[in-house]
């Protein structure tokens, strides 16, 4: 560490911190504000880690599901503009959302990722950077300037569906005490990639299509797919949903290690 390096200012420290909070490893921090690692560790330690590559073979299916599913629902990728980098983000409710979080931390951290998890606005944003992880949701996603689209994929398992849906419910979802599911979204691609699944698992759904509110800054209308209670209670145990799981005796909830 210089003389320069031991003397940095308060702004100088907070910014190191923040970097390293939203997930960036020592080196891109150490060559973002040009100080060396050893003094970005000794101020950040506590947030920096080493990266390590995300592996997809300690997951099954139904784990592999759910990331896409949550993914196509409230993910999105930073890759930036110069430099090439491989962020995946997750934007979740701050207030209703934390045991959602709390399962995509442990399907990842199975996977060799750790989540970066901090609060902006009324988001609880879930952020790693992973080239590999990239690259696979990548296989299953179409992604083009912040519109994303399920690519069709014929050999998928019965379980990587249910881990589909579960994430999709996760994300985009609501669910009543009685187990009746509402999923909304603005986009019709959605709409109608959640229709297939939905299908192809021989689930019976009911869907609607609303003009957007007045107050909408989209202007776009909603699609709402709405899953029975009945319909529900019979794939409950096939589907592990977080959101779900809530009004679900402990036992009941399917255990994805």
């Amino acid at each position: 560490m210089t003389l320069l390096e031991k003397s940095l200012t308060e702004d100088q420290i907070s910014k190191i911190k923040l970097l390293a909070r939203e997930g960036s490893s020592i080196k891109s921090v150490s060559e973002k504000l040009h100080v060396s690692k050893s003094t970005v560790y000794y101020h950040a330690k506590n947030y920096c880690y080493k990266m390590t590559k995300f592996d997809l073979n300690p997951l099954d299916e139904c784990q592999k599901g759910y990331i896409i599913g949550l993914f196509l629902g409230d993910g999105s990728f930073n890759r930036g503009y110069k430099e090439q980098r491989f962020f995946v983000r997750f934007a979740l409710d701050a207030k209703r959302d934390e045991d959602v979080v709390l399962r995509l931390a442990q399907i990842m951290g199975k996977a060799g990722k750790r989540l970066s998890v901090f609060h902006w606005k009324s988001n609880i944003i879930a952020k790693t950077c992973s080239k590999e992880l990239v690259a696979f949701i990548q296989s299953y996603v179409e992604y083009t300037q912040g519109e994303k689209n399920l690519l069709t994929n014929k050999h998928w398992s019965t379980s990587f569906k249910h881990g589909f849906v579960a994430g999709i419910i996760d994300s985009d979802g609501h669910v009543h005490k009685h187990l009746g599911t509402e999923i909304k979204t603005v986009s019709s691609k959605i709409f109608k990639n959640v229709l297939t699944i939905l299908e192809e698992l021989e689930m019976s759904v009911n869907t609607k299509i609303r003009d957007a509110p007045r107050n909408s800054f989209s202007k776009k209308p909603r699609f709402e797919i709405y899953i029975p209670s009945a319909e529900m209670k019979c794939n409950k145990s096939k589907i592990p949903s977080v959101k779900i799981a809530r009004y679900l005796p402990v036992s009941d909830f399917p255990e994805k290690d």
